[in-house]
């Protein structure tokens, strides 16, 4: 069986004409008859009622009508997608990245870039794990990642673009919630901390950890979540404080005071990886406004910062919503 007569069997059955079938195919009709009888005899079955006037579809003829189609279709999507591979571009881009790529960093550039690429379908895929992201990006699951470090895989290329610090999520009625300035890890020390299990947020987990041991104080750790909204839905319940990247401190959140942690060292790094012998140009090209936001999504997060440090009304000031607008 190959796909000549495959393609000869289908011209048949939607014109239900050899000569017709055999025009449309462009090939004699004493062939296109050939393939069809070929492979009649290769399935053991047949798939047509022929009579000197009339041609029509048996009823295992029909049934296999149907798989054949989507066989044929499939093969032309795929000679399609590797045609676009074999010329450095995609019309999607699969794209992996922690809750604050997706949810803050990506969503301006992906508008973007869709106005500018329509023909290319972005996919996301959430991850919380760096390693399961590099895991992807080596078996070809995705072509971009969005995590923080460190990585030390061979092959795999990765691209600081943003610095963050810490935010202390408190409970509305928290004796720091209305402070000026930063507050520290020692002024915790007697608080309940909802915290993150290592194997989900490995970074936070041990920044957590680290900081209160490096303040000389012991964490009193309650409970452990992997859901950052889950964990702010907790601290406004009043069942703790908790540390929140700085990307949750430009969303806007009018109930829930953010205070800025005074520790100048309780940082996290986040950037961009990808195959390092990918010369593929559709991520080229992605990688041209990932780059560009940087710089503009570190001031918005500096500017955001500051107002909070100092009490100001940032919310008023500052596009919560679109930082890529202003």
């Amino acid at each position: 069986m190959d796909l000549r007569q495959l393609r000869a069997f289908v011209a048949v059955a939607e014109e239900l004409h050899f000569r017709t079938a055999a025009e449309r195919l462009g090939m004699a009709q004493a062939a296109i008859s050939t393939k069809i009888k070929d492979l009649e005899s290769e399935l053991g079955f047949k798939l047509f009622f022929r009579t000197t006037r009339h041609v029509s579809l048996t009823q295992a003829g029909a049934v296999f009508l149907e798989s054949v189609r989507d066989t044929l279709n499939t093969l032309e999507n795929g000679v399609a997608a590797a045609s676009a591979a074999a010329d450095n571009r995609l019309d999607r881009l699969r794209i992996g990245g922690i809750d604050g790529a997706l949810i803050w960093y990506l969503p301006p550039i992906l508008r973007d870039f869709t106005a500018k690429f329509p023909s290319v379908s972005p996919t996301m895929t959430e991850s919380s794990s760096s390693e399961d992201q590099i895991d992807s990006l080596e078996s070809h699951h995705i072509d971009i990642a969005f995590f923080r470090p460190p990585t030390m895989r061979p092959g795999v290329k990765f691209e600081l673009l943003l610095q963050e610090r810490i935010y202390v999520a408190l409970p509305r009625n928290h004796r720091l919630a209305t402070r000026t300035g930063p507050v520290s890890i020692k002024e915790l020390a007697d608080d309940p901390v909802i915290s993150y299990p290592i194997h989900a947020r490995p970074h936070l987990n041990r920044l957590i950890v680290n900081g209160f041991a490096k303040a000389g104080v012991r964490p009193n750790i309650i409970m452990e979540v992997i859901d950052k909204f889950t964990t702010l839905q907790l601290v406004a319940r009043g069942i703790g404080v908790a540390f929140v990247p700085e990307w949750i401190g430009a969303l806007y959140l009018p109930n829930m005071p953010l205070r800025p942690l005074a520790e100048e060292d309780f940082t996290l790094q986040f950037g961009v990886a990808w195959r390092e012998n990918d010369r593929n140009e559709t991520l080229r090209e992605f990688l041209i406004p990932v780059r560009e936001h940087a710089a503009n999504g570190q001031k918005k997060l500096d500017d955001i910062w500051a107002s909070r440090s100092e009490q100001q009304d940032w919310a008023s000031n500052l596009d919560h919503r679109s930082w890529d607008t202003e």
